[in-house]
Order: structure tokens, then sequence, then C-alpha cells
């Protein structure tokens, strides 16, 4: 593991998860679901800089990651991998996983143009959930999104347009307004 993450871990009724980093899968690193006992239990393909968020329904639990698929040729030829394949950035994904790290939906990038031709990286190291399942996640083109149970759009409004932007944690207050990070601005959203 490298100090380089913005990840943290995120305690289970079951265990704990932990983001990770790792280059061999074009440095979209790793989740990885540790039971109480310490054991491996399973592990997903997305893990650097995210934070995961539990989302508790019907007995059992879910967990929503954001899905960064990265650019490969800016690892060509790091970390002493001399040889890779070229890909374009993309897609990007905020991703609901159910206990077993299998999944349940996914809500793509919507914003696309010229540069961005695969959608804009979700800038969010740690999506927030309300009650309802709504999930609340950062995007680098500027969005807030409210996204639905299922992988649906309910709503979205717009920050600041933060190319590049430092990965930081979408919350839900007590008095049930949303916090985000965009481009070094706070913002409330909500009555």
């Amino acid at each position: 593991m490298i100090d380089e993450a913005s990840s943290t871990p995120t305690a289970l009724p079951d265990g704990v998860l932990f983001g990770t980093v790792d280059r061999y899968n074009f440095a979209r690193g790793h989740l990885l679901k540790i039971d109480l006992n310490g054991n491996f239990v399973a592990a997903y393909p997305f893990g650097w800089d995210s934070t995961p968020a539990v989302y508790a329904h019907g007995g059992t639990y879910s967990i929503v990651i954001k899905d960064n698929h990265y650019e490969a040729t800016a690892y060509c030829g790091a970390q002493g991998n001399p040889v890779c394949t070229a890909r374009a950035p993309g897609p990007f994904y905020i991703t609901q996983l159910d206990a077993n790290l299998n999944v349940e939906w996914q809500f793509q990038s919507t914003t696309i143009d010229a540069n961005h031709p695969n959608g804009y990286e979700w800038c969010v190291n740690a999506p927030a959930i309300d009650s309802n399942g709504v999930v609340y996640a950062n995007s680098e083109d500027g969005n807030l999104f409210a996204i639905n149970q299922g992988g649906t759009l309910k709503q979205k409004i717009f920050q600041q347009l933060a190319i590049g932007a430092a990965y930081t944690p979408a919350s839900i207050g007590g008095d049930g307004k949303i916090y985000s990070q965009n481009d070094g601005h706070l913002y409330v959203v909500g009555n």
C-alpha cells in the first residue's frame, strides 16, 4: 500500500472494506473486503482513492463507490511496467455493489463533450447516501449528482467546473443538507 491514496477503511456489520492502489490494472486499484476475523473475503477491481459508502436495507447492505477507468498511457513505462496497451480514459461510473462485492447497478457519467468523449471522472472519494438510498456524488464536470437506487438520475446541480479537482467527500448534515466541495469551494445544497 502507498500513502498517496485518500481512501479510508469502512466498517461493515460483517467486516471492513479498504480501497487500495495497484498498477497492473491501469492503476484502478482494488476494493478489499476483510471479515471480522481478518480473513480476505472478496475484491472488486476498483479501489483507488475511494472510501465506500454503505446503504443498509432489507436486512442486508449495499456498497457504493466511484468506479473510474483511467487512461492507460499515463502508467505505461511507470513503476517498472515498460509494456502496456494504451487506452482512452473512461467510462466513469458510480457503482453499487452487494455485500459480496457483485455489481447491483451502475450510473455512468452523463456529461460528454469533445474533450471527454467517455464522460468526466467522478471526483469524489466518499459518496453520501440518504435514508431513501439516494446517492450523492460530485463530478469533474462541476455537478453534484443525486442518483436513485437502480442507477437513474434524480437530479443534478452545477457547482463549478473543476478539471483535475481533488477527490473530496460528499456529506449529509444533521440538517438534511448535502455538503460538497468542488474546486476548493464548499457548497451546501438543500432547504
